[in-house]
């Protein structure tokens, strides 16, 4: 049986909103979710290239440079993978 990442991430989404759900201002729930997302994805394609900027980037299909920007964003350092 095989698991797709939609389904791994329409989980942990519905925990999280259902979680938050009765606050009455959930602050940006949705740039909280795609942030998050977004950085994990930097972060460990970062570690599965051991630091190597270009290819993390082909990985997530990205120019390096619009990684290098995710990476500033983020405050993550590529060379402390």
């Amino acid at each position: 049986m095989s698991v797709s990442i939609e389904d791994i991430l329409d989980k942990y989404v519905r925990a999280y909103l259902t979680y938050f759900e009765s606050r009455k201002h959930p602050d940006k729930m949705y740039d909280k979710i795609v942030g998050l997302a977004e950085k994990s994805a930097v972060k460990v394609a970062l570690e599965k290239t051991k630091g190597n900027q270009l290819h993390a980037a082909n990985l997530l299909g990205i120019n390096r440079n619009t990684l290098y920007s995710k990476m500033k964003k983020f405050k993550i350092k590529g060379d402390k993978i």
